[in-house]
């Protein structure tokens, strides 16, 4: 009983201190105190990491309890780390004007008097930045109605804010309850899934930050619990509305393939179309779709932010030519990811579902590596995936990506290009010691028969 007490005693002192350091993360710490910021995470991420330890004295219940408490408290807090949720709201307002988002850019807009003429439209502008202000927006339909909602109950950016985070707070619980499912599906044990959901990455980027990677995770876990259960039909519906939440689960289809036969793997790619056009033809028209891809290809040819091979092609390019030629490297890398992608998913044997985790979780290191921009949040992907295998370094990167918030504490966003490579090899030394230590080369072999189903089937 003394050994219950303390467990008890020694929980709840955790759990009260990692909700002190999420809250003053949240409220006391201004983007421009990055030494503040990095060390209250670091701590927060210890105490995460400590609970998870104890986590045989901990029911799922309490965690869920814990997990749902610790997003309230940051529920009031404006975003301090990204401005985006600014664009979300231009772009739902927008909406309800009756201008498509897709059709001009903040610029174009905002010398027009019916939206020059108001202050909280002004607010908007100002706030999302002129880099956001001088292109179409980048996010698809799905992902606009999200943003139309809140926008058209309110003309108020603390209710929008509000209204977001209630967005991915429940997108998270949603996370944990399939999360879960699939867990159980594995034989694996439930509180894995605390990995992800009580991760102060996971808090502060989805209900701190608005990035709405956690909706669509939501989505992509739905459809992979409902392949892996043989309800495929269904599936494909929320794999469409992921991809119409974020472009990127597109390379996620190969690896769906290897629950599928031939017949399902046709019908769901077919259906999944149908799903991702439906919701398209809603706002998106010829020139629309020109104006959109513009926008994407800027994170192909132009942006670049904590990126890896891209910064030394960077180097080599300066060294060898005089100056950066991102214009010609990042396009190359994309189809080399692509490539690779497709081969990890054609070459890789699939004896298990948990091995069809493990494509898609190399699928995303392997086009992060190879990207141009990677914002923290974009490896949320990574750190889901590994929740449902043996790997570790997702959870590695989900504490140094954080690092690449120092270039947000300064006026001119100049990265500190130390910081970006510690990040990188500390997770390439994990990721290269846990491929060595669990990768066997029989997992490797080419077998089209065996392609739309796993190979012990």
């Amino acid at each position: 009983m003394k050994n219950l007490d303390r467990y008890n005693i020694g929980a709840l002192l955790l759990s009260c201190l990692f909700a002190a350091l999420i809250y003053f993360v949240g409220y006391q710490t201004p983007r421009e105190s990055f030494n503040q910021f990095i060390l209250l995470y670091m701590a927060s991420f210890a105490i995460f990491y400590m609970i998870w330890l104890n986590r045989q004295s901990w029911s799922f219940k309490a965690f869920l309890i814990l997990a749902i408490l610790v997003r309230l408290i940051l529920l009031m807090a404006v975003p301090e780390l990204s401005n985006d949720f600014y664009r979300f709201i231009w772009d739902g307002e927008m909406i309800n004007m009756g201008i498509n988002p897709y059709a001009h850019t903040p610029n174009e807009l905002i010398s027009q008097g019916p939206i020059y003429s108001e202050m909280y439209l002004r607010m908007l502008y100002h706030g999302m930045g002129d880099l956001s202000a001088g292109n179409y927006s980048c996010y698809p339909v799905v992902n606009q109605l999200f943003f139309f909602v809140p926008t058209y109950l309110f003309d108020s950016i603390g209710a929008n804010v509000i209204s977001f985070k209630i967005i991915m707070i429940l997108a998270d619980v949603g996370v944990m309850v399939i999360g879960r499912k699939i867990l159980i599906h594995l034989n694996k044990s439930p509180h894995f899934i605390w990995l992800y959901a009580l991760n102060p990455f996971v808090i502060f980027e989805f209900t701190g930050n608005l990035h709405f990677e956690g909706v669509m995770i939501l989505f992509i876990l739905t459809t992979i619990y409902l392949v892996m259960t043989g309800r495929w039909l269904f599936g494909a519906v929320f794999f469409g509305m992921a991809i119409q939440i974020k472009l990127i689960p597109f390379m996620l289809l190969p690896f769906l393939y290897k629950r599928l036969k031939v017949i399902p793997a046709i019908g769901f790619t077919a259906l999944t179309g149908v799903i991702v056009i439906a919701f398209g033809l809603i706002l998106i028209n010829g020139q629309m779709l020109d104006n959109f891809m513009q926008s994407i290809d800027l994170y192909f040819e132009t942006f670049e932010f904590n990126a890896s091979f891209i910064y030394l092609l960077r180097e080599y390019s300066m060294a060898k030519v005089g100056y950066n030629e991102l214009f010609y490297y990042g396009p190359l890398l994309s189809k080399i990811a692509a490539i690779s992608i497709l081969a990890l998913a054609v070459f890789r044997s699939y004896r298990s579902e948990e091995d069809i985790f493990k494509g898609m979780l190399f699928a995303m290191v392997i086009y992060y590596l190879c990207a141009t921009t990677v914002h923290p949040w974009y490896i949320s992907l990574v750190l889901i995936f590994s929740v449902f295998t043996t790997y570790k370094f997702g959870l590695v990167w989900s504490l140094v990506i954080m690092l690449s918030y120092f270039a947000y504490s300064q006026p001119d966003f100049q990265e500190n290009l130390f910081l970006v490579s510690v990040e990188y090899i500390l997770v390439g030394l994990v990721l290269i010691v846990e491929i060595l230590r669990k990768t066997k080369m029989d997992n490797f072999g080419l077998n089209f028969k065996s392609f739309f189903t796993l190979k012990n089937e």
